[in-house]
């Protein structure tokens, strides 16, 4: 499930400050003039790391530094393995490292284009919705830190876009990547005290990590479709009303919806917050409607392909 996370280790759990750069390729040293301040940044394969006075920071897919390429993610115990692995490269315990960002994410073999998905995936509260590209859906948490960012991607097609190596199994396969990105305030996230290298293979943090991966695509709002059966139930002007605005907000494409709450806010339509929660979870109420709405055919096979990594947190 661990695809890229970053390190920071403090100079006071290193013995000699000046070894890891020894080690790295591509080296380069770096003065700050007006504080003398001087730094070496270089890699260790794919790993990009800065050593300085202060500690030595690590950046990159610790997935792609463990195995062939990053098409696979780590699982708990190749985790542990690769943190070793990467200690011996450095010569430096990362099992005491502090880490600074943690990706969590997984392969999804569809029966659809990974793009078809993108669809039936709408608002999430806390987050902006953005469709970067049509192979690519983000959701970015609001504020100004970004603190977590939640990724759909077709994955067979950016392996094969940089060239990477696409195992046997994903061949030919509709390859879904779904992945949540904690980028800074990790423990404050994650309600733990600290997150060092040694914690992500805690069985407890594992578990916790991976059902937080889970709650994050729950958490979205899933299109319905309407159920063909549901104008016959109809009784009432306010029932006819309720079921042909489900009908418009199915077609009304997600970004849309998104677009005229956003300029609602700017033009202050309410003035109190509340109002726009209101008028969200009203929206949320007519489009999910179990009289006049059905589960989605792709929403089923996401929900399904969800709990079944959740059956086994692997």
């Amino acid at each position: 499930m661990y695809d890229t996370v970053n390190f920071w280790l403090d100079r006071v759990e290193v013995e000699n400050i000046t070894t890891p750069a020894l080690y790295l390729a591509n080296s380069r040293e770096t003065l700050n003039k007006e504080t003398g301040e001087l730094w070496t940044v270089g890699d260790m394969d794919n790993m990009r790391v800065t050593v300085s006075a202060a500690g030595v920071s690590i950046k990159g897919s610790l997935a792609k530094f463990y195995l062939p390429d990053n098409s696979y993610t780590l699982n708990r115990n190749q985790v542990k393995d690769a943190i070793i692995k990467l200690s011996d490269c450095l010569h430096i315990d990362l099992m005491k490292a502090k880490a600074t960002r943690i990706d969590v994410s997984t392969n999804f073999i569809m029966q659809n284009e990974a793009s078809r998905y993108y669809s039936v995936l709408g608002l999430c509260n806390h987050f902006n919705r953005v469709q970067a590209t049509s192979n690519t859906l983000y959701y970015y948490s609001r504020g100004k830190e970004q603190k977590k960012t939640l990724i759909f991607y077709d994955k067979a097609r950016e392996i094969n876009n940089r060239d990477g190596i696409l195992p046997d199994v994903y061949l030919g396969a509709n390859l879904l990547r779904y992945e949540s990105r904690w980028n800074t305030r990790l423990p404050q996230q994650l309600k733990v005290a600290e997150i060092k290298g040694k914690t992500l293979f805690d069985p407890s943090f594992y578990s916790n990590i991976v059902q937080c991966w889970a709650d994050n695509y729950f958490k979205i709002e899933k299109k319905r479709t309407i159920n063909t059966d549901a104008m016959d139930k109809i009784k009432t002007v306010s029932e006819a009303m309720n079921f042909i605005c489900a009908i418009a907000l199915q077609k009304l494409p997600t970004d849309e919806i998104q677009d005229i709450l956003v300029d609602m806010k700017q033009k202050q339509v309410f003035k109190d917050r509340i109002s726009y929660t209101r008028l969200k979870k009203k929206l949320k109420d007519i489009q999910g409607k179990t009289d006049l709405t059905d589960t989605d055919d792709l929403v089923r096979e996401l929900d399904a392909e969800m709990r079944q990594v959740l059956a086994y947190k692997r």
